[in-house]
This record gives C-alpha cells, structure tokens and sequence, in this order.
C-alpha cells in the first residue's frame, strides 16, 4: 500500500489530532479514577485511540510505530503520557528522510576514441629473440619486439606504432 503524499495540512492535522487526543486523556483518567463512570471512561478512551490510530494511519500512512502507540494508550498511568504526539512526531520525520530528493549528479557524455585494449593477461604469448644476433643491434631488436607486441595487444594504435618503430629505426 502506498503512502500518501506528505504535506503541510496532513502533518499539520496529524498533530492537532494527537495533540488534542493526549489533552482529553486527563478529564477521562479523572473519571474513571472516581469509580463511578470507570466502564464508561474505559470505553471512550478506548473508541478516542482507535479513532486517533485510523486518523494518523489516513493522513499520514500505515507506519508499524502506530501500534505500539495504541499499546502503550491501553495501559492505565502509562496513557497520560503524550504517546500520541510523540507517535505522530516520529512518524513525520520518518516519512520526510523517505520523501528526501536525491541529490541531483550531472553526467558528462564520454566519447570513446578506441576500444579499451585487452586486459593482459599471466600467459601472455612473447617474442623470443634468438641468441644469435649481434649485442649491438639487441636492444634496437627488443623496442621492436615489445612495440610489436603492444600493437598486438591493442595497446596502442597502427599509427602509434609507425610513429615510434621509425624513431627506433632512426636511431640506428
């Protein structure tokens, strides 16, 4: 079931009611204190707090604190406290951190210039160089290698890879 929509009149309402039922707790537990309209007294407080837990539940929504409210207002001496007020209270602000916006976020359009290059993995496949070419030109030999790899892998671009094989060439 679906809350109804929290506003100034409803809160405003709500309280007045719980305000007003806590008030009238007094004159009641007086005449039910002398013992004369005791059966009476029981059975108005008793129609007051049901009709104050159907109001609040009406103006405000179901909310599971209304029942132990309607508890505590059948025990004698406890009810004189204003468990209505403090029920309706709590009620409202429980239901107003719900009805809180979300903070708004602004999102950006990110444009993608390449696909994301596959994430290396552990057995990755490598060049070997054999043993047999001159120290000299080794190092020359493995920027090409790696460059070839990173082409392989996606890491950089066919361009990226022209660019750099020729500065490697170049300094031959």
């Amino acid at each position: 079931m679906k809350n109804p929509k929290l506003t100034q009149t409803r809160i405003r309402l709500a309280y007045a009611i719980a305000i007003i039922a806590d008030t009238v707790k007094f004159p009641i537990f007086a005449v039910e204190a002398t013992g004369f309209l005791a059966i009476p007294g029981e059975a108005a407080d008793f129609v007051m707090d049901c009709s104050v837990a159907v109001a609040a539940t009406a103006l405000l929504g179901f909310d599971w604190a209304l029942l132990p409210s309607l508890f505590a207002e059948s025990i004698p001496g406890l009810d004189l406290f204003p468990t209505w007020t403090a029920c309706v209270a709590y009620v409202v602000w429980k239901r107003k951190k719900e009805q809180r916006p979300l903070p708004v976020v602004e999102v950006e359009e990110v444009k993608t210039v390449r696909d994301n290059p596959p994430m290396l993995d552990e057995q990755a496949t490598s060049v070997v160089v054999s043993e047999d070419s001159n120290s000299a030109s080794r190092p020359i030999e493995d920027k090409l290698v790696r460059l070839k790899n990173l082409l392989e892998r996606q890491f950089i671009t066919k361009a990226e890879y022209e660019a750099k094989r020729q500065e490697v060439l170049n300094d031959l």
